[in-house]
């Protein structure tokens, strides 16, 4: 059995943190449609997945391939991202998406979620993934955004989809989170939509550059998840 599981360039998994197989046939099964896999024997085992949103987009973990793409994503959209997303200013240079990629790898080499692009019609078009995942309480909470080109496809809140099942089915969180600022109506309508609990108001609960924000909290839990998409299929099935 290999000791350590590697993704992409020095990123090593911790020995015990993560059944690669395990999550491997989960990726296949859920994430069914295309999986590519890497094999290098020398090195470990490095991985690139796809899943299929639709006909047009579909989501990939984020890799070093994706830098350059997704700086320019988030340059061309630095204005309206600045507005609500505390890490713009951070993002200067190539490098600093870099840095940001590769934490991301680490991230999913730890156990501790993932960090997803979305793609639509073939170009990266925003970013979707976890913030970190609580082991002991069994949850989780989801963040998410879009260049401005590609706002109001339903993007995200299919990617939202795929990442609530992953969540529930194969992590077996109990719980998922997510947190938006008050005034971001756009992005407080996806929770909602999804069928999440507005469970309450977080005062000043973030900074953005110059001041505090009030964010509301949305939650859902794996037994409501699983009713929800219950109660779809049987409305499709009439």
């Amino acid at each position: 059995m290999l000791k350590q599981y590697y993704l992409g360039t020095n990123i090593k998994c911790k020995a015990n943190s993560f059944n690669f197989m395990e999550g491997l046939a989960f990726y296949i099964q859920i994430f069914g449609n295309e999986v590519y896999n890497k094999i290098n024997r020398t090195k470990g085992v490095g991985t690139m997945f796809k899943y299929d949103i639709n006909e047009d987009a579909y989501l990939k973990l984020l890799d070093l391939s994706d830098v350059h793409d997704l700086f320019a994503l988030t340059d061309r959209s630095r204005d309206t991202l600045r507005e609500w997303l505390p890490f713009v200013d951070g993002v200067q240079t190539v490098k600093d998406t870099e840095a940001f990629v590769k934490k991301a790898m680490q991230q999913y080499a730890d156990n501790d979620g993932i960090q997803a692009g979305i793609y639509y019609d073939g170009q990266l078009a925003g970013v979707i993934g976890y913030h970190q995942i609580n082991w002991q309480h069994k949850w989780t909470s989801i963040g998410y955004w879009l260049g401005n080109e590609f706002v109001g496809k339903g993007l995200v809140t299919n990617s939202m989809k795929a990442l609530i099942d992953y969540a529930f089915h194969y992590l077996k969180l109990h719980r998922i989170e997510v947190r938006v600022a008050v005034g971001n109506i756009r992005s407080r309508t996806i929770p909602k939509v999804l069928g999440f609990h507005e469970e309450g108001r977080l005062r000043d609960a973030e900074w953005l550059y110059d001041h505090h924000v009030d964010q509301v909290v949305y939650g859902i839990t794996a037994a409501e998840w699983k009713k929800i998409k219950m109660t779809n299929e049987a409305t499709v099935a009439l």
